[in-house]
């Protein structure tokens, strides 16, 4: 037989709240709920761009300081690292962001990690005492109907909370540059200038998308990226080492953290790096994870690190471990060194200020550049390959990309001008074949 509870022993039970406590209950929605737990996950990014004016008399010159796109973002990894829409800093010199000065009053100055200009997201690394708060990305498909509250710099207003329902799934929008984004979420959450690059979020405080558009000639229609796709596109593209800007002359296996490859005279080497070393730290890091997060860790860490800056690293070789600093090469030069054995910079020849040609600073002795004949000083003008018309290169950033696409082995044929007898002219006038040809001989890609 079932003893019945009085209902003055149930209130007994029950902790005493006061008339203006119940009442305070009441305004402690879900919705405040989620602001109050994830706010101190958001960031408002404000931004400087390079900006053309012209002066009284109409000439044109370039302001460094002008003030730029403002826009959101939200902190994803606790070591600093902040997802947000790519158009929010496509053109910026400089970025910042803060936090809600309740939770934080610094204002932090952001590096670029990587971008994605189709998806219009980008990767953003700050660096403080952490860790930071994070936001947690939602496992499940956004429901039609469900409540969603939006966090953004709406206009300037940092932190502006905004709340609605997911109005749509599948969108597909384009935009004025001609982009196109399919499989959106629309809501009526009020999504302004300003807001881009921010959370969108379920009632549960989980990231459900990333605003990143809104229908102008509409009232309440905006649209975010799914952090389905958010995360797919930040794996496999963001994380992906080919974003990285810089250069620290070995390669690595992701899984082991074991050094495969020493580039000689490349950064690592110089620092006494040897294939066999385990990476054990790096940037200041201890590279320790959970098994599956382990390459994460790794890729967010080097794609932080950036160029002509110098990087600590810990490594383990056989019992011993071992402290080291290098120097981060920038992308471009060290895919010039590491191709082709060789480092270029540009330089103007010729009269009236010159045309800009690629002149050689650095050859490897038993590189690719330097088995080819290549000495420091040459000029270097175009590069062939087999059955394709030679191809003049001025810039070192087209010499590095043209090169990065072709597989190792592949032979080309390179062409120089070597100023043989130190008058600085690097070719000269023949009447009867015109200008010399230059010396040529065949490379071939590391």
């Amino acid at each position: 037989m079932r003893t019945p509870i009085s209902t003055a022993v149930l209130f007994a039970l029950l902790p005493f709240q006061s008339p203006q406590e119940l009442l305070d209950n009441r305004r402690n929605t879900p919705v405040v709920e989620v602001v109050e737990r994830v706010k101190p996950a958001v960031v408002s990014i404000s931004t400087n761009v390079p900006v053309v004016r012209r002066d009284l008399f109409g000439m044109r010159y370039l302001d460094e300081q002008g003030e730029g796109p403002s826009g959101t973002g939200v902190v994803i990894y606790e070591d600093g690292f902040i997802i947000t829409n790519f158009h929010v800093i496509e053109k910026a010199t400089e970025i910042q962001v803060c936090f809600d000065p309740s939770d934080d009053e610094r204002v932090y100055e952001a590096k670029r990690v990587s971008e994605r200009p189709k998806e219009d997201l980008a990767l953003l690394k700050i660096e403080g005492e952490g860790p930071f708060r994070t936001v947690t990305m939602c496992d499940s498909d956004p429901i039609l109907g469900e409540t969603v509250i939006a966090i953004g710099n709406a206009f300037g207003h940092t932190h502006t909370v905004s709340s609605g329902i997911v109005s749509g799934l599948h969108r597909n929008i384009g935009t004025n540059s001609g982009l196109v984004f399919e499989n959106l979420i629309q809501t009526d959450a009020s999504i302004n200038r300003g807001n881009s690059g921010g959370p969108l979020l379920n009632v549960n405080g989980e990231l459900i998308g990333i605003n990143n558009a809104m229908q102008d000639t509409a009232e309440n229609i905006g649209f975010a990226i799914p952090v389905a796709h958010v995360r797919k596109v930040l794996s496999e593209q963001l994380l992906d080492l080919a974003a990285a800007r810089t250069w620290l002359g070995f390669d690595v296996d992701e899984e082991t953290l074991v050094i495969q490859n020493v580039v000689p005279d490349g950064p690592a080497d110089k620092a006494e790096l040897k294939p066999g070393d385990r990476l054990v730290g790096l940037a200041g890091h201890l590279l320790t994870a959970p098994e599956g997060d382990l390459r994460d860790l790794y890729r967010r860490l080097r794609l932080s690190v950036q160029p002509l800056t110098k990087v600590d690293l810990e490594v383990q070789r056989g019992k011993t471990k071992k402290r080291v600093e290098l120097l981060a090469w920038n992308l471009v030069d060290g895919i010039l060194f590491e191709r082709l054995g060789l480092g270029v910079a540009q330089v103007n020849i010729g009269p009236r200020g010159g045309n800009p040609f690629l002149q050689v600073t650095a050859v490897q002795e038993n590189g690719p550049a330097g088995l080819a004949g290549c000495k420091i000083g040459d000029i270097l003008t175009t590069l062939q390959r087999p059955n394709q018309r030679p191809r003049w290169f001025q810039r070192a950033e087209d010499l590095a990309v043209a090169i990065s696409r072709l597989p190792a082995g592949t032979v080309v044929e390179i062409q120089l001008w070597r100023d043989l007898d130190q008058d600085q002219i690097y070719f000269e006038y023949d009447e009867r074949s015109g200008y010399l040809e230059g010396l040529k001989g065949p490379l071939t890609l590391r």
